[in-house]
């Protein structure tokens, strides 16, 4: 894996925190629909595991707030989901639901807004468009705008049937992945082994501005009226 992707994929506690939403999330999903009436249409099975999963995620991230990770709702069309933020890095993420036999989700309006700057944070970070495309490298105009004003999005991908997630992040085409990880293993781990995101606070970031003196203000004030 290139080590510049690598710094824009989930931590390992962040993949794990995410894993255990979706988890909870299906667990009660099976917990509830086993109470439920056999119906013929079986309209309520698909959207009900999703809001689960979306409930579950949203409460592990909100009983961890050190990992400075945050969720909120949106919307495409009628189609509600969440987004959830890593807030120190600038990254944000889709859960979606992906059966594990299909390679990737059908393009969309609202996927692609996760995908649309990936590339230009990647050539801003140092990584060279030979390694995000390969050899078929599409004609394309970047904007090199900063790393703080291109987030990158990435997409945790579910099986509704399985233990199966992958994590990935799409190119701007949505026509390949720039990387898919299969990161099921994560739910497993030792989560004493995890090392922690740092929690800065704003007070211990030092500013690097020279404060103004009485001094800078009247040369100021002299070269002003002297113009």
């Amino acid at each position: 894996m290139n080590p510049i992707i690598e710094k824009c994929m989930l931590t390992d506690e962040q993949r794990y925190i995410i894993l255990q939403g979706i988890k909870e999330g299906k667990q009660k999903y099976e917990e509830l629909t086993a109470l439920l009436p056999d119906t013929i249409t079986k309209k309520h099975t698909p959207f009900l595991q999703s809001d689960l999963v979306n409930t579950y995620i949203a409460k592990q991230i909100m009983e961890n707030p050190h990992t400075q990770m945050k969720v909120y709702t949106q919307r495409a069309g009628s189609h509600p989901y969440i987004v959830v933020q890593d807030t120190t890095r600038n990254i944000f993420v889709l859960v979606s639901k992906l059966s594990k036999t299909k390679y990737m989700p059908n393009p969309s309006d609202y996927r692609g807004d996760f995908s649309l700057s990936n590339v230009e944070r990647l050539l801003e970070m140092g990584a060279s468009i030979e390694e995000i495309y390969g050899e078929k490298i599409p004609y394309q105009e970047f904007l090199p705008l900063g790393i703080e004003n291109q987030p990158f999005g990435i997409i945790i991908c579910y099986d509704g049937k399985s233990d199966t997630v992958f994590e990935g992040a799409l190119r701007p085409d949505q026509e390949d992945w720039i990387y898919k990880e299969n990161i099921t293993e994560y739910l497993n781990i030792n989560t004493k082994t995890i090392v922690p995101l740092d929690n800065y606070q704003l007070s211990d970031i030092q500013t690097s501005l020279k404060k103004s003196t009485e001094d800078d203000i009247v040369l100021k004030l002299k070269e002003k009226t002297t113009s």
